[in-house]
């Protein structure tokens, strides 16, 4: 939505180009030498490959940290979401503190924002530099996000998955309820279930 992904495909793209000697589309451009360009995207839903997606996802990522030197160009695309999010943050984040430690360049998206609220990753720190895709929230009900596609520095509030559901068409109804859920979990109280879901033998019935 935002253009995160797009904008990794781009600076790949923009890199290869550069070292085919190809032109450019910009003013100017600083691009160092790269001795290859190692990716992590996911890829398309397999029936043929006797391994689940995410276990495909590890398979690339322990190839990329095999081969990765300082003079490499890294983009890594969400990776981490194909298991639960505790399991999925721990890799991602240990995988890019190696990154680092080889100085090799990396376009990592993620929608983790754990890595940095949680401090398991500082920002302008060790190598880390987040950025995020700037994005025009609603100011109310009747308006929709509009992606801005800027970057500008800092690690995001949110990753706007509500605002995304809104613009996809689900009903208020779920929207309302999904936003119940997330105030739960940030306050750190229990979830009610809903009212229509109750009966007599529920804990939670008055």
């Amino acid at each position: 939505f935002s253009g995160k992904s797009c904008y990794a495909r781009q600076v790949g793209l923009l890199v290869y180009l550069a070292h085919v000697g190809s032109f450019l589309p910009c003013d100017c451009a600083r691009i160092s030498f790269r001795d290859q360009i190692l990716v992590n995207f996911g890829d398309i839903e397999t029936c043929s490959v006797p391994q689940s997606t995410f276990q495909r996802d590890l398979t690339q990522m322990a190839s990329i940290l095999r081969r990765s030197t300082e003079h490499s160009l890294i983009l890594i695309d969400e990776f981490g979401k194909g298991t639960a999010p505790a399991s999925g943050i721990a890799v991602i984040t240990s995988a890019l503190q190696r990154l680092a430690e080889i100085k090799c360049k990396v376009v990592c998206t993620t929608h983790f924002l754990e890595m940095f609220s949680l401090c398991l990753l500082e920002d302008c720190k060790n190598g880390i530099k987040a950025v995020q895709m700037s994005i025009h929230a609603p100011e109310s009900n009747d308006d929709e996000a509009v992606p801005l596609f800027k970057l500008k520095d800092g690690v995001a509030s949110s990753s706007a998955g509500l605002i995304c559901a809104k613009m996809a068409g689900l009903s208020d109804k779920i929207l309302g309820r999904a936003n119940e859920i997330i105030i739960a979990l940030k306050e750190g109280k229990q979830i009610r279930p809903l009212a229509e879901s109750l009966n007599a033998n529920s804990p939670f019935q008055q």
